[in-house]
């Protein structure tokens, strides 16, 4: 599954939800978004947005959060920061969720997120789709 973020300005962008999860996680978690934008946020076809001052307020935020990250790092779905690579795994018929390490499989890259921040800054607010 993917979403397309579209901006009031400028070109969309596409995410899979294995990067877009722990984004809007941390958005969740800094309080930047409430419970129901996160939950919008995280499914297609709900006509989320976000406004223009919000779109800054999360670009600010994100400045704040990849000083504590660096370039090859990634943020997995419990918010923790490793530079440990992402395993590859493959999702076949057989795979049993629980068969799925999510913390692990869910990870937003430092190149992520400081596109996302880009994004934000010159957006004017922006739709997930």
């Amino acid at each position: 599954m993917s979403f397309i973020l579209i901006p009031e300005n400028g070109e969309d962008i596409k995410i899979n939800s294995w990067n877009w999860r722990p984004t809007i996680g941390l958005l969740r978690e800094a309080k930047l978004i409430s419970d129901d934008l996160w939950e919008a946020m995280g499914a297609n076809g709900t006509g989320a947005t976000v406004n223009a001052d919000m779109a800054v307020r999360i670009a600010d935020y994100l400045d704040q959060h990849l000083q504590s990250m660096k370039p090859g790092d990634r943020m997995r779905a419990d918010l923790s920061i490793t530079s440990i690579p992402k395993k590859r795994f493959v999702i076949t018929p057989t795979t049993k969720v629980e068969d799925i390490d999510g913390v692990e499989a869910y990870s937003a890259s430092y190149d992520w997120l400081a596109q996302f921040r880009d994004f934000c800054r010159s957006s004017g607010g922006f739709e997930v789709s």
